[in-house]
This record gives structure tokens, sequence and C-alpha cells, in this order.
């Protein structure tokens, strides 16, 4: 293996088994299955999802990856990469996710493919559509990005992933206004957590999710894999967008703090 500054390990060319997780969203997810990179085809073979607000994802995570490895008959040893989540998105499940797949990156001599999480949303959309995928980032704000879906040429995975902008925090007014083309679809969970902020134009498009899908995850994993953004485990990290509550000063106590009247 390379160095922690170096290259991804290599892998040999054609088709092999992924692994991919992201626990960013409220709702978890798993995709095992192969890629050919020589062809772009690929095939989901076991996946998992399951809604626990990303923040207990680290009492399953790892028994759930074996179970599915080993319904696949693959070793994680065997495994030509794993893509990862790294946010937008909830900060402790983002770093639960972050950790295991560099620990079993690692650990099995393979790179990593670094997934935005709004693009693992936005692949649970239709082909031929725009999708602005949403997260509800809190403070009045949304997590989003645009991206495009259309079936894929012969040679291509069967849905191209295409990104059309940054991934960004801010109302979603304002990230609407910045759009070169309307939406075709809003989806994700800041669908729901803004729908008012939704022009009535477009409040039809509006489609709320849970969360990210093994689906979408998947997808989503297909495209980076395709498009070579392997990086050495160590060199993944965490994209928030913005500081936590503690970070921007804006944690306040729950209740008045007490002085005790044994305590000079």
């Amino acid at each position: 293996m390379s160095s922690a500054s170096g290259s991804p390990p290599e892998r040999p060319a054609g088709a092999a088994f992924f692994l991919a997780l992201d626990a960013s969203s409220p709702r978890s997810a798993l995709a095992l299955g192969r890629v050919d990179r020589r062809s772009g085809a690929d095939e989901l073979c076991v996946s998992f999802e399951e809604i626990d607000g990303a923040n207990q994802t680290s009492t399953w995570l790892i028994d759930k990856i074996t179970e599915m490895t080993e319904e696949a008959g693959v070793k994680i040893a065997d495994l030509a990469g794993i893509a990862c989540g790294r946010g937008p998105g909830t900060f402790t499940g983002t770093r639960i996710a972050v950790a295991t797949a560099q620990g079993l990156a690692l650990g099995a001599g393979a790179p990593i493919f670094p997934i935005s999480t709004l693009a693992a949303l936005a692949g649970e959309g239709a082909a031929g559509e725009r999708i602005l995928a949403l997260l509800d980032a809190r403070r009045g704000e949304v997590y989003a990005a645009p991206f495009a879906l259309r079936a894929g040429d012969p040679g291509e995975p069967t849905l191209v992933l295409t990104r059309e902008g940054d991934d960004q925090a801010a109302p979603l007014a304002a990230l609407l206004d910045q759009l070169e083309h309307a939406p075709d679809a809003l989806l994700g969970p800041g669908a729901a957590a803004y729908l008012d902020a939704i022009p009535e134009a477009l409040r039809g498009r509006a489609r709320p999710t849970p969360g990210v899908s093994a689906r979408g995850l998947w997808r989503a994993t297909v495209a980076a894999i395709v498009g070579g953004e392997a990086i050495h485990p160590r060199a993944l990290d965490a994209r928030y967008l913005r500081g936590s509550y503690a970070e921007l000063g804006l944690n306040t106590p729950k209740r008045p703090m007490i002085r005790s009247p044994f305590v000079d």
C-alpha cells in the first residue's frame, strides 16, 4: 500500500465487488455490488437501509456489513474499493461512516471513493430528471446540490448521475434563484422540512424522502467508480459545509446555571 499522502492502492481493472455506506442522513444505507470498470456495467447485489437518525449507526453497522458480505459470498479483503458518504449531513453519523470506511479500506488494502451525501440522495431520482437534492440543515437553511440523471448509453452504467452544481448550505429560496434550470424533482428530507419555502409552481415536484436510499447510494457509487475518483483511505474526510453549533458559538444551556450555596 502507498503512504498516507500517496496514491490510492492499485487494483486490477474489470468487474469487481464494491461496498458503499452512508450515515449522514436520517436514513442510513449500505450497498454491495459489482461494477465493471471497463464497460460501466453494474449490479447491486445486497442492500440495507435503516431509519435511525444516523446517530445509532455504530450499534449495527459492522455486523450488518459482515452479514451482507457473507450473503454475497465475498470477503472484505476481496473488495476492489469502498465508497463512503462524507456529508454534508449529521455530524455523528458522518463521523461513524468515515471512520468505519477508513478502517475497512486500510485493512483490505483498497481505495476509497468519497461520495457526497447529496449525490446519494439524487441517485434515487428517475432517468431524464434534473434533481435538486435537499437535506435539512436547520437554522433556516438546507444542504443542497443540483444533479441530472439519464439512461446510460451502451458501455455506460444503467443510469448515469451527473453533478450540475456544488454542494451548498443556504436558504432554499436563495439556492433556487441560482439554478440555471428549474428542477424536475426536489428530493430528500429537506423537501419536507422547507415545503413552504418552495415556490407554488414547483411545490408539486417536491418528493420528500427519509434520507439516502441504498439504490441512490449505489448509483452515486457507480458514478464515482467510473469517474476514477479513488483516493487513499487516510485522505477521506467529512464534509460539513459549516461548523457545528459549538464551533459557531451557538450552543446555549438547556436551563439556567445554578450556583451551589455550598461553593464559595
